[in-house]
């Protein structure tokens, strides 16, 4: 079985480094675990077919993105449809997949996990059917992104200004809307400013990424932070990591979870991993425990 490894060139790492160079590295260093490599730069508008081709071809047993979350995001759902191993390179600004996965943050030093890494199972999630290893969002983290892809993000400190220059307009305007959540016979009404589902629960950390991602279940969350006193506060606990303490913010799990927008505006969106989409007036969340099979440092766990 071939390996390829689809490289990102519009990666926020990526800009600084020499592209074909680095993918012929990836490949000499993979030899040993991944068998015969292909190496694929492509732009943004090229990730979806060159993953669609890879997905079909029954000769490719892994496939070894490089990019951000975006991209990883895209390369996971192909190996989940094709039942192919996921690797990971953190060439994006976050790279918050590859904290979970355990991964170093430099490029070189995650290369050299991945030599030596071994296949796991892992779980990844879907909404209405589309695979998601992230967090789906509705709200304000929606609204950030949507405010935040109109500005300059394409390195970590530059999404980081971004984030910061939009959050004012966020907080001054909070968004306020009702949600019905099902969780088995449990249904709840609120109403919220933010709702969100992620792939496992997040951790404790600023950055919210799940350190465990393979115990069979969604984080579901639910923001009333429904003032801009409130949103400021549940802000300022998010910077220092003590989210989950926020009287106005709470956390739940399980398996799969129903969210129904009764009085959804016309065009509201979602972001599904960072990707801006239309809502759908339901969604359907499911964790698909352990059907993604990825890459993982042997010191992230066992080898699956």
């Amino acid at each position: 079985m071939r390996t390829m490894i689809l490289l990102n060139m519009d990666g926020g790492t990526i800009r600084g480094m020499e592209p074909k160079e680095f993918g012929d590295h990836v490949a000499a260093a993979l030899a040993g675990n991944a068998g015969r490599a292909t190496v694929r730069l492509v732009h943004g508008p090229d990730l979806i077919e060159t993953l669609k081709e890879a997905e079909e071809d029954e000769d490719i047993g892994t496939i070894v993105a490089g990019g951000g979350d975006g991209t990883i995001s895209a390369a996971a759902a192909a190996c989940f449809r094709s039942g192919k191993i996921l690797g990971v390179l953190p060439l994006g600004t976050m790279n918050l997949y590859a904290r979970s996965i355990g991964l170093p943050m430099d490029p070189h030093e995650a290369v050299d996990a991945l030599a030596t890494a071994s296949a796991k199972h892992v779980d990844i999630g879907t909404v209405n059917g589309r695979p998601f290893i992230h967090q789906v969002s509705i709200g304000l983290h929606e609204q950030l992104v949507s405010l935040r892809s109109r500005l300059d993000t394409s390195t970590r400190f530059r999404k980081i200004t971004s984030t910061l220059k939009v959050l004012g307009d966020v907080i001054k305007d909070p968004p306020r809307f009702p949600v019905e959540t099902l969780i088995g016979d449990s249904k709840r009404q609120s109403v919220v400013s933010a709702v969100s589902v992620s792939n496992n629960l997040f951790g404790s950390s600023p950055v919210p990424f799940a350190p465990v991602i393979d115990a069979g279940v969604l984080g579901v969350y639910h923001a009333k932070a429904i003032s801009s006193p409130r949103v400021l506060r549940m802000t300022l606990d998010a910077a220092r990591g003590a989210l989950m303490t926020n009287p106005y913010f709470d956390v739940e799990s399980a398996a799969s979870v129903t969210l129904r927008f009764p009085k959804k505006r016309r065009r509201a969106h979602a972001a599904i991993d960072g990707e801006i989409v239309d809502l759908e007036g339901e969604l359907e969340c499911i964790c698909h425990a352990g059907e993604l099979r990825i890459l993982a440092p042997v010191t992230a766990g066992d080898d699956g």
